[in-house]
């Protein structure tokens, strides 16, 4: 998901240092090698010998904000605060995310990712399939909450009362950790306004 704010910070630094460099050989973590958008053992297989010709640039809605430079420090610095130390795994966040996307139909969101999913045989019917019943997904069970909550409260913030974050608490989470999902759900959230918005209103430049 090269829209996500921290991969493309790691693709500006590491992109000088690659360019025109030849790849001798590839490790792969057995544990996030689905996150490939192709089959690990043929990467593994192809990658060796290639040489690094360029890495892909900036999306076109990260484009039209780089004339605001504030904006981006903000997006980028509220990134780095909700990752750096996050209390629920890469895999359950990942998915949450997607999930919030596609939950509010925000197509301008992610579409190397949905382009994958698709290859995949996550059409449309079966993203609002795990939309309706995220504890269905193959993860923990306390990420599969994670997903369930942040969803929840991305989607139908407006309708949360106090027995949801009750709930939450039974669940296992403690006040950090759902205040760390509210903020995580509302930072998904400003980053589909921005998506939207932008390439709506800036779609003909």
């Amino acid at each position: 998901m090269p829209e996500l704010p921290e991969l493309e910070a790691l693709r500006i630094q590491l992109g000088p240092r690659l360019q025109d460099r030849v790849v001798t050989g590839v490790e792969i973590n057995p544990k996030k090698g689905h996150l490939l958008r192709y089959p690990p053992d043929d990467f593994a297989h192809e990658a060796p010998y290639r040489r690094v010709t360029g890495t892909k640039g900036l999306s076109s809605t990260w484009k039209i904000f780089g004339r605001f430079p504030k904006i981006i420090e903000a997006r980028f610095l509220a990134s780095k605060n909700l990752n750096q130390e996050a209390s629920f795994s890469f895999d359950a966040r990942c998915i949450a995310v997607m999930l919030i996307a596609h939950a509010k139909r925000c197509q301008a969101c992610f579409s190397g990712a949905r382009f994958q999913l698709d290859k995949l045989g996550f059409d449309e019917g079966a993203m609002d399939a795990m939309c309706a019943n995220p504890d269905t997904l193959p993860l923990k069970e306390r990420d599969r909450r994670f997903v369930h909550y942040a969803l929840r409260i991305a989607t139908d913030s407006a309708n949360l009362t106090p027995k949801d974050f009750r709930e939450m608490e039974q669940a296992g989470f403690s006040k950090d950790e759902i205040l760390e999902m509210v903020a995580f759900a509302a930072y998904w959230n400003m980053n589909m306004v921005f998506n939207q918005a932008a390439l709506a209103g800036l779609a003909d430049e």
